[in-house]
Formats: C-alpha cells, structure tokens, sequence
C-alpha cells in the first residue's frame, strides 16, 4: 500500500511540474501595461487564474487522499446471529412392516424441513432399539440429503441402513420405547426451547412386551414438556383401536395427529411446531475491523482527473494538442 501510495505522489509531482512549466517557446516581453487592459487579454488571464485554481485544488485532494491513505482508514463489522430455540426430531419406525410407507414418510418429513427457519432438526430410526442417523442441526442441506438418502433405502429394502434397529431379540415396531428414545435426543435442558417429536409408525408392536407403554410413554414426553405430532401409516384407517390409542398418546402432550397423506397433515405439524415456545436468542455482536481505503482512493483518483482535466483543457488551448 505504501508503494501504491509513494507512485501515486511521484505522479501527481510529475503532473504538476508538467501543468506549470514553461513553454519553451515562451516570448520575454517587456511594457505590456497596455495589452494588459485589452479585454482579450483580461479573459485569458481570468481563464488562466482559474486553471491555475482547478489544478491546484486537484494537487490538493490527491495529496490528502495519499495521507488519508497511508493513515490505513478501517471500519468496523458488526454481525450479530439470531437463531431459534425450537428443537424438532423425526422418529420414524423402522419396522418392516413400514418400508413401503417410509419412503413417503421421509418426503413427508423433507416438506416438514422445507417449512422450518431456524429451528434443529434430528432424525432417529427406531423398532427394536433406536439408532440417531443425525443429530439436532439446523443445516437444512445436510438434513434434506440425509432424508433423500434415507428414502433411497426405503424404497430399495435396504436391510443395512437399518441394522442397528434390531437387537435379534425378534421384537419391532415397538412405538413406546420408540418415543422415549426419540425424546431423550434432546441435548439441552432450557426450559425456554420449545421441543417436538414427530412420529411415524403404525403402532404394530411386535415381539416381547416393551419397557414402556405407550400412556407412560406419551406422559414421560409431557414431563419434559415434549410434544408428540404422530403421523400414522394409511393402514390405521382400518384399524380404529391402534388408531385411537396412538392419537390419544399425540393429543395428551399437545400435538396433533394425522394419517399419512391427509391433506393439510404437514401443515397442521407446522402450526403446531409455530406455538411451540421459542424465545429468539442474540448472540453477542461480533466486531470484525477492516481496511476501508475506498474514499481515500476516491480522493486520490478524482484529484488526479482534475489534474489531466487541467492539463488537457490547457493544451487545447494553446493548440498545441494536436500538434
């Protein structure tokens, strides 16, 4: 910078010098009291007087925008980040029961993300045991590659993606222990963030009986002041009891629930998770300084134009432009 600066002073000394000198073909004469009261005289010398002011006035603002300059002018960033205190997991089954359902869940649940700003989002797979496939983050990009992927191996049967779900204890789709896993995903303890659980499943336990019912599962949510939004497999519609009993264990924390592919079912997920206490935090401001030459420059770049301007109009004048 300091060079910059240096060849721009050279310049304007050069320019100057240039703009002040001489002709060399410039006439000594002597008793001109009389030309200089012919009116032509006096507008030359009136346009001369102010040529000199406008070059002079140019010499100035490029020399102050050199000092301005190497003075190394700065400005202060100020960023301050907001971001919601509602934290969302996505606990789907697992079972095989639900493969052919997942991978309109998984869509389901992108739709669910797409309408989210700000909040975090964790997804868990569950039947047997509960697996975390990613925790609560607020990278919408990675979540919605992650649930693109998840529903790639849905609708190809992919066994792997899901093997940490079953223990071989020949039990599935156990919906209670499910959401209790789901629930204990939460990493923070403020009572200020709003927290959600979005289940799908078809409440279709199979096996051994599970640690939890699904009543003391749904009030174990509630004592962490968790609300469930259960999004029920199609096949529920034919079975009233599972489907009573799954729905009673969503309206008893405060949520909502919907079978899937009901119209308006992520819509009314949306508003509900919209209620839900989220106190907007502040970061501290963080000041970030940087170099601000842009003005001096400025300064700079418009004294030398004046300069040239001067210079130019100067030698138009004399006509030597075009010599």
């Amino acid at each position: 910078m300091l060079v910059v600066t240096a060849v721009a002073v050279a310049a304007i000394v050069v320019l100057a010098a240039r703009v002040h000198r001489r002709p060399a073909d410039a006439v000594l004469v002597a008793h001109t009291e009389r030309l200089k009261r012919l009116p032509r005289f006096r507008e030359l010398a009136t346009q001369q007087r102010w040529l000199s002011w406008w070059q002079t006035a140019g010499i100035a603002l490029a020399v102050i925008g050199c000092i301005w300059l190497i003075a190394r002018p700065q400005a202060t960033d100020i960023t301050q980040n907001r971001y919601s205190t509602r934290d969302i997991v996505l606990c789907l089954d697992a079972s095989t029961s639900m493969f052919d359902e997942d991978t309109q869940v998984t869509q389901a649940y992108s739709q669910l993300v797409a309408g989210l700003d700000g909040e975090r989002v964790s997804l868990v797979l569950w039947s047997d045991a509960a697996v975390t496939v990613f925790p609560l983050t607020d990278d919408y990009g990675w979540v919605q590659d992650e649930l693109s992927r998840a529903g790639r191996a849905f609708a190809l049967g992919d066994q792997e993606y899901v093997a940490g779900t079953y223990l071989g204890k020949e039990r599935a789709s156990l919906i209670s222990d499910g959401i209790v896993s789901c629930v204990k995903r939460f990493d923070l303890s403020n009572p200020e963030r709003g927290r959600a659980v979005i289940v799908a499943s078809d409440n279709d336990p199979q096996g051994g009986p599970p640690v939890y019912t699904l009543p003391e599962a749904a009030e174990f949510a509630k004592e962490r002041d968790v609300r469930l939004y259960g999004i029920g497999s199609a096949d529920l519609s034919f079975q009233e009891d599972k489907r009573a009993t799954f729905e009673k264990a969503m309206t008893d924390t405060g949520g909502t629930f919907s079978l899937l592919g009901d119209d308006g079912s992520i819509e009314s997920i949306l508003a509900g998770i919209d209620r839900l206490s989220a106190d907007e935090v502040v970061e501290p401001p963080k000041y970030q300084v940087r170099d601000a030459p842009g003005w001096p420059i400025a300064t700079i770049v418009l004294g030398v134009l004046m300069l040239i301007a001067g210079w130019v109009y100067a030698l138009v004048r004399s006509g030597r432009l075009f010599r």
